[in-house]
This record gives structure tokens, C-alpha cells and sequence, in this order.
């Protein structure tokens, strides 16, 4: 994904900002940049996961219907 920026030119997104995106903290990218694992496994991982406040949502309504 690319995105325009203030000097109106197209980036590509860092993993940090992809994390962010699928609703994780900084502090877990944090972690896993620590333990030293490579830019390329950061955005599969990103790209693998599900954007958890969805996935909350989700289970919230699914919860609530059972009552």
C-alpha cells in the first residue's frame, strides 16, 4: 500500500504503520522489532492478522445474541 504525503509524493507504508492499521500497539511491534525479527516477516505478519477491534466487535455481537 502507498500512501500521498505532505510533499505530495507516494511512500510505502512501514510495518509500524501496518500494525497500527490492524489495531496492534507500538509496544507489541516494539517487542517483536526487539527480538529481531526482519522487516519482511513484520509485514506477512501484518498481513496475516485481523484488525482486532473488529474482530472484538464481532465477538461481541455474537455473545450478545446467545444471552
Amino acid at each position: 500500500m502507498k500512501v500521498y504525503d505532505a510533499n505530495k509524493k507516494y511512500r510505502k507504508l512501514t510495518p509500524k504503520e501496518y500494525f497500527r492499521l490492524m489495531g496492534f500497539s507500538d509496544s507489541d511491534y516494539e517487542l517483536l522489532v526487539k527480538n529481531g525479527i526482519s522487516k519482511t516477516q513484520l509485514y506477512k505478519m501484518a498481513g496475516n492478522s485481523i484488525v482486532v477491534p473488529v474482530l472484538e466487535h464481532l465477538f461481541k455481537q455474537i455473545y450478545q445474541k446467545e444471552d
